[in-house]
C-alpha cells in the first residue's frame, strides 16, 4: 500500500476538514505511515459524507486502546489472538459507519 506523506495529507484534507483538521492531523501523525493511506481514505470519505466527527471518535478510541502501545515502525501490523483489531476498525468504518460496499 502506498504511504501518504504529511504534505499530501493536507494537500488533501486541511480545506476540507475545517475545524476538525488539528485532530485529524495528530491522528494521521499517531497512526504513522504504515497506515497513512488507510487514514486518509477514510477520512476523504467522511468529508464526503459529512462524518468526520464519527470517524473521529472510533479512530481516538481505536488509537488509546490499541495503537498507542505499538512502536511507530509496525503501528498497525501486530495481529492480536482474535485478529487484526487494526483491520476490523478500518472494515468497520468503511461498512458500518461509512456505508460503502465492495464491488
Amino acid at each position: 500500500m502506498p504511504v501518504i506523506t504529511e504534505a499530501g495529507f493536507e494537500l488533501n484534507l486541511k480545506t476540507k476538514l475545517g475545524a476538525h483538521w488539528d485532530k485529524a492531523l495528530s491522528i494521521f501523525q499517531n497512526y504513522g505511515a504504515s497506515l497513512s493511506w488507510d487514514v486518509t481514505n477514510v477520512f476523504l470519505h467522511a468529508c464526503d459524507q459529512s462524518k468526520v466527527d464519527e470517524v473521529l471518535k472510533i479512530m481516538e478510541e481505536h488509537w488509546t486502546r490499541h495503537l498507542q502501545f505499538q512502536h511507530p515502525d509496525i503501528r498497525g501490523q501486530v495481529r492480536g489472538a482474535f485478529g487484526n483489531p487494526t483491520a476490523q476498525t478500518f472494515i468497520r468504518i468503511c461498512t458500518e459507519t461509512l456505508g460503502l460496499k465492495q464491488v
